[in-house]
């Protein structure tokens, strides 16, 4: 993608996050697999300890975007976290099937999304 069509998308995006706000739209998780390379930052293992090998890495977020455009934000460094913009490999949506956020707030469903796969020995970050 080139800048201009990267500068584009940009402002697309702010409008709708707008909207979105205005209207209190819900919010969306998400999951994004990790290149296991990511495995050699020490601050990221150091999260993980129950990490078991051969599991994925992924990253976990919540959004007012859809979430492949959210997926793109971070491959393009808008508004991303340095571990999918460097390390993202594509969207996991599937990763949350059986997980149930129900009776949750919004800002304990990305929380409890992480633990859940944390506890299955997946390595993942959130912010």
């Amino acid at each position: 993608m080139d800048d201009e069509e990267r500068d584009r998308r940009i402002l697309q995006w702010q409008k709708k996050a707008r909207a979105a706000r205005k209207k209190r739209k819900r919010r969306n998780l998400y999951v994004i697999t990790l290149d296991p390379e990511v495995l050699w930052v020490k601050e990221f293992r150091q999260e993980n300890p129950g990490y078991i090998e051969g599991m994925p890495c992924v990253y976990v977020g919540m959004t007012i975007h859809d979430p492949g455009d959210r997926f793109l934000q971070h491959m393009v460094g808008y508004r991303s976290s340095k571990y999918p913009r460097r390390y993202g490999v594509e969207l996991a949506l599937d990763l949350m099937e059986g997980f149930s956020a129900e009776g949750r707030n919004a800002g304990e469903r990305e929380a409890a999304l992480a633990a859940w796969l944390r506890a299955q020995g997946f390595a993942v970050w959130q912010n």
